[in-house]
């Protein structure tokens, strides 16, 4: 294995002792992990960190990572009354993250009928819930989670089909520098 040397002011040792102690790992992975953050950044392709919270039932924790968000799709299922969104991510190492965040969606009746009975109890009880319409409900379950994919074509089957073709577009169009 070639050996590299660098050459440290004595100013800027507590920097390195510092980045390893954020990273957990040894000095040349520190290293290597800060010039492949800062290649990704220099290359101008909008890679910067990304963090996400992913979980079920309550119970959410944050997963972070380089990377540069692609594209993203909604979709409801009119059926179950369940919509689901995709955010897709370019990693920093060539890999495909998604995160796909579901929930129930109570059908729009409901929702009118929920929204007034909190307007009611705003107007009877004096007091303003801060509620808007159609608002996001938080006793409905909502489950995020991140899934990896080693390539392009992996995500094919596991994304909306539109969704797919606009990561394949993004990725084979011009980069416009406007």
């Amino acid at each position: 294995m070639p050996n590299k040397t660098i050459y440290v002011p004595d100013a800027d040792l507590p920097v390195f002792d510092q980045a390893q102690d954020v990273s957990g790992k040894n000095l040349s992975a520190t290293i290597v992990q800060a010039l492949r953050f800062f290649i990704k950044i220099g290359e101008g392709k909008g890679f910067d960190q990304v963090e996400l919270t992913v979980g079920e039932n309550g119970i959410f924790k944050r997963k972070r990572f380089i990377g540069r968000e692609l594209a993203s799709a909604s979709v409801y299922d009119d059926s179950i009354s369940l919509s689901k969104d995709y955010i897709v991510y370019e990693t920093a190492h060539g890999r495909f993250a998604v995160l796909v965040s579901e929930q129930k969606v109570l059908p729009l009746e409901q929702s009118i009928e929920r929204e007034l009975e909190k307007r009611i109890i705003e107007r009877l009880g004096g007091k303003k819930q801060g509620s808007l319409l159609f608002s996001e409900d938080q006793d409905l379950p909502l489950t995020r989670r991140l899934e990896v994919y080693e390539s392009v074509d992996a995500l094919n089957g596991h994304i909306p089909g539109d969704l797919f073709r606009a990561i394949h577009e993004i990725r084979d169009g011009e980069f416009l520098d406007i």
